[in-house]
């Protein structure tokens, strides 16, 4: 029965109706009147547009609490979200704050780093430290645009763009399972211009670089660096690889690098010649790293670092090790392979790397044959 209601009518409807009638509200789709044995209630039904056509009964509440105007009001929100799919019986899930979303990205992603992983932290108790405790919904474009100016301010372009770039992926996580707005680090961080780091060591300065390896005291330390100027390894894979990972072709096993993936890297004889000198000097040792340390926990040499007779720093050996790569006519694919750089060209899907041992052994021999030439 379909009546238009007013506040009046509906607190005599009680007299006029026996227990268990339902009196449809004109004004309102779907907004019913529910008469019980000693109250009348509000309700409504409809359908779910969720591919289902499931009906479902949402109670809003009793006429002597609830107004008709806000039972209306209620009934048409109600409407709306069942026209969006959803089922507003069920139960909602709170939406996790920005330190809860951080664990939370973590225990999904056990194949990050221990130095990314503290990164992602440093971010969040650091710059990130004011937003840490509100839920994500609750962070808008205003919030984090101010943020990223402070901090450009107070810590520096870089630092800003970084803790942005956590927050961003954060909120990019929560949104796989929650119904969050357009990021707002998308819409309302303009970031820092970033200019790349011109690391590698050019011609001119590459004797300087190899006066400073030949006359470097400690030759385990020495083979380290070397690994890294010729291969582009990032340090920390150099420092911990070990000698059971070195195949007898001379191909050394890199498990679970930066890019969470394992790979095989084919070595210069040059490279493999200086690994056999450090075998022979560690053996007293017995120790199942290529480059081991007896006072350090973990096993191997820890941070390689600048020295006043080799003032390079680590990563300036995989720069060096690209940039003359290339100018030793290694096409960029291979390159690509050699330094495990990330490729999401589909075509590059189809490659087997496995394959091409010999094809990669050659370009690092080529590449290894040009940095010796400055030697």
């Amino acid at each position: 029965m379909t009546t238009k209601l007013t506040q009046a009518t509906v607190l005599k409807l009680a007299e006029d109706h026996p227990p268990g009638a339902q009196i449809y509200d004109s004004e309102a789709k779907g907004l019913r009147l529910v008469v019980g044995k000693r109250s009348i209630s509000y309700k409504h039904v409809g359908r779910i547009n969720d591919g289902t056509d499931r009906y479902v009964s949402i109670m809003i509440g009793r006429t002597d609490e609830v107004s008709l105007r806000s039972a209306r009001e209620r009934s048409a929100e109600l409407r709306l979200a069942l026209r969006r799919g959803e089922d507003p019986r069920a139960k909602k899930v709170a939406v996790p704050t920005i330190a809860e979303a951080l664990e939370r990205y973590l225990d999904g992603r056990p194949d990050l780093s221990q130095r990314t992983v503290s990164w992602y932290r440093q971010k969040v108790d650091g710059p990130l430290g004011g937003l840490r405790k509100l839920p994500a919904d609750r962070i808008d474009r205003e919030a984090v645009r101010s943020l990223h100016e402070r901090l450009t301010k107070k810590s520096g372009p870089y630092c800003a763009n970084g803790a942005m770039r956590v927050l961003k992926l954060l909120l990019n996580d929560v949104a796989r399972t929650h119904d969050l707005p357009a990021n707002p680090v998308t819409r309302g961080v303009r970031m820092n211009k970033e200019q790349a780091r011109d690391w590698a060591v050019g011609p001119d300065e590459m004797p300087m670089l190899w006066r400073g390896l030949d006359t470097m005291a400690d030759r385990v330390r020495r083979a380290c660096w070397l690994l890294m100027l010729t291969t582009g390894l990032r340090s920390t894979n150099a420092r911990s690889a070990k000698w059971e990972h070195l195949e007898d072709d001379g191909v050394l096993f890199i498990p679970r690098a930066k890019s969470g993936r394992s790979f095989h890297l084919p070595l210069s004889r040059f490279v493999i010649q200086e690994l056999g000198v450090v075998r022979e000097l560690t053996k007293p040792l017995e120790s199942p790293f290529i480059f081991p340390s007896a006072t350090a926990k973990s096993g191997h040499i820890e941070q390689m670092v600048r020295l006043k007779t080799f003032p390079y720093a680590p990563h300036q050996m995989r720069h060096t090790f690209r940039t003359h790569a290339l100018e030793a006519g290694v096409d960029f694919q291979s390159v690509t392979m050699l330094m495990d750089h990330a490729n999401t060209h589909v075509s590059f899907n189809y490659v087997t790397r496995a394959h091409l041992k010999g094809h990669l052994r050659e370009c690092q021999e080529q590449v290894c044959s040009r940095l010796l030439s400055y030697r």
